[in-house]
């Protein structure tokens, strides 16, 4: 088989304007999954059982549903109840959604991390459950979080390929419009591949950097101590 990429070549602007997509899709679907998954990681642990069972059943069933059902639902079903949404839209409410449950259960693993000592010692300065969180737990809960938290934004960013099955016009969708205008499929796909490793690395590298830096904080305020 003789590779031709100048089709593709030619056709790249398009390719990185679905990247750019994706990139968007991605930032805003991260920031907001974090958000929910922490919400949902508290909730998780409330004394409320109310609460409690809510973060539960809501955490189950977007756990244990296929998230292609779960955006076809907002996107194909919601609009049934007068609800719309446009198909960006949904796609990031989708995907933040779906991510919230892994980012739950990885912060909720990272608070129970925290040594109950350390929560009592918080109690007894007359910290109250907001402030424990705000300056104990969380900064120490984090700290175990933050790795496996990166596994699941690069599985976020991976996720977004599937927004093409809704016309949200990312990278796939647009690798898809380009492979079959240049007929060249193996060749469109081997460099989408390339995108979305270039894309998974840089969330990577960001992680790994954010949490090198976080160490070196916590090793400088035990230092300071």
């Amino acid at each position: 088989m003789n590779l031709f990429f100048v089709p593709v070549l030619q056709s790249l602007p398009s390719l990185i304007a679905g990247l750019g997509v994706t990139v968007y899709v991605s930032v805003v679907s991260i920031v907001l999954s974090l958000i929910f998954g922490l919400a949902l990681a508290i909730a998780r642990r409330s004394d409320i059982r109310v609460v409690r069972w809510l973060a539960v059943a809501f955490l189950d069933v977007f756990r244990n549903t296929p998230f292609i059902v779960q955006l076809f639902f907002f996107y194909f079903g919601l609009p049934v109840i007068g609800v719309y949404w446009d198909a960006l839209d949904t796609g990031i409410l989708a995907l933040s959604l779906a991510s919230a449950t892994s980012a739950a259960e990885v912060i909720r693993a990272g608070i129970e991390s925290v040594g109950r000592g350390v929560i009592e010692a918080a109690r007894a300065y007359g910290l109250n459950t907001f402030q424990q969180y705000r300056y104990i737990i969380l900064p120490i809960a984090f700290r175990f979080a933050i790795r496996p938290l990166g596994s699941v934004l690069v599985n976020l960013v991976l996720t977004t390929s599937v927004l093409s099955t809704i016309t949200v016009n990312e990278l796939m969708s647009k690798a898809e419009n380009v492979a079959s205008e240049t007929f060249r499929p193996f060749e469109v796909y081997l460099v989408v591949l390339g995108l979305f490793w270039l894309a998974t690395f840089a969330v990577s590298m960001i992680v790994h950097l954010v949490s090198a830096l976080w160490l070196r904080r916590a090793i400088d305020a035990r230092a300071r101590a």
